[in-house]
């Protein structure tokens, strides 16, 4: 009798006690599922915290196509040949394999469908990981801005059509599209249909083709306003009266020399041309690793102005799915690195712009630009698929 005693508060606590296991490792699966419903999430509208020089650098899969992925595999393997895919766009520590990323803790498929959300049932029940509010917050977004010349004089109704405004955006099937709008007589304009992320902006004084670059970056629900000024007074009766820009190019090696070049003897000669010729002449970095080449500049011509803006400029491009770059300047003994810019697979023109000297914080200054140097840092995805640069060039605007 007191064995059977024994045995049967034996059995009692054993069943409390795997009930309370069961009950312990079920918690535990939904903590980690919906864990990684958050990380699945940021995969395909990025994560805000990540930033670069202030600015949020990752808008994950939908900042890169212009639209929410149809399923889950879309941010593991390119979803049919899209020129601008840049993944994979999972977090490393759900890329166990090529499948266990869609599975919940259970080991059942998480329910995704280009919708809102994610939601898993391995639990019986329904565990839902919201991705955003609606997705015209992340696909339609506006960007106000306004154009001056060099003497803050709008353009009026005389200029308006001599104002292109062009903004490249990914098209939401893995290419992208360029907008073209034009000021009003205010000088106003708005940017609409905007996806999140880091795009292209160029304005354009068409009868000189002078041409503006800045890359602007869009945010959710994003409304804001910047301005821009061309450096020559087009709108206000002259075109150049108010100051100038002198183009710099690279005359010899500078602080560092890391890239491989191709085409050319020393580094600098590779992206020192007027006119761009590609691939016949470049420097290339086959790593996924940084790498950064500096160069000297040559004498700007003159000293007479004040300084309001240095742009540092590349033209590049990536061979296959990742690659980006970073412009660079060295002033005082000291290199300075601008934002990440995700690189295309055609050439493109990317540029960072410095209104003050990043070491003093101050106006630039005539000695500083003579001793300026500026260059690249690049970062392929590996030996068989490289970044390339084939031009550098700086735009030091003054205005007299």
């Amino acid at each position: 009798m007191e064995l059977t005693v024994v045995i049967i508060v034996a059995a009692v606590l054993m069943a409390v006690a795997m009930q309370s296991m069961t009950v312990v490792v079920q918690h535990a699966r939904q903590t980690k599922t919906e864990r990684e419903m958050e990380m699945l999430a940021r995969a395909i509208v990025g994560d805000p915290s990540l930033t670069s020089g202030g600015r949020r650098s990752d808008f994950g899969y939908v900042g890169d196509i212009g639209a929410f992925p149809t399923d889950l595999q879309a941010l593991y393997r390119n979803p049919g040949g899209y020129g601008t895919w840049d993944g994979p766009y999972i977090d490393p520590g759900l890329l166990h394999d090529s499948t266990g990323f869609k599975m919940d803790e259970w080991g059942m498929p998480y329910t995704y469908t280009g919708g809102l959300t994610i939601t898993s049932t391995g639990s019986g029940g329904s565990i839902t990981g919201k991705i955003a509010d609606a997705v015209t917050d992340y696909t339609l977004n506006t960007l106000n801005g306004t154009i001056t010349d060099a003497n803050d004089s709008v353009p009026g109704t005389v200029y308006t059509d001599s104002v292109d405004i062009k903004v490249t955006i990914p098209n939401g099937s893995g290419s992208t599209i360029t907008k073209t709008y034009s000021p009003d007589s205010s000088g106003s304009f708005t940017l609409d249909s905007l996806p999140v992320g880091t795009h292209p902006l160029r304005l354009i004084y068409t009868p000189n083709v002078d041409t503006l670059l800045r890359y602007v970056t869009i945010l959710p629900r994003h409304k804001s306003t910047v301005s821009f000024k061309f450096a020559s007074a087009y709108f206000s009766g002259g075109s150049g009266g108010g100051g100038g820009t002198y183009t710099l190019r690279p005359d010899g090696s500078g602080w560092r020399t890391n890239l491989t070049r191709s085409g050319c003897s020393n580094n600098w000669q590779c992206v020192d041309e007027i006119i761009a010729d590609d691939d016949a002449s470049r420097v290339i970095r086959a790593s996924n690793q940084w790498a950064a080449d500096y160069y000297t500049l040559d004498d700007p011509g003159g000293t007479s102005g004040s300084i309001t803006k240095v742009t540092v400029c590349a033209r590049a491009k990536r061979a296959h799915t990742q690659g980006g770059v970073r412009l660079c300047v060295f002033t005082h003994g000291s290199p300075y690195q601008g934002t990440y810019q995700g690189l295309s697979t055609s050439y493109e023109i990317y540029s960072e712009e410095w209104t003050t000297n990043p070491n003093t914080s101050a106006a630039w200054t005539w000695t500083e630009i003579n001793n300026l140097q500026a260059g690249v840092r690049m970062r392929g995805q590996n030996s068989s698929f490289p970044a390339y640069c084939t031009q550098v060039w700086v735009e030091v605007e003054y205005s007299n």
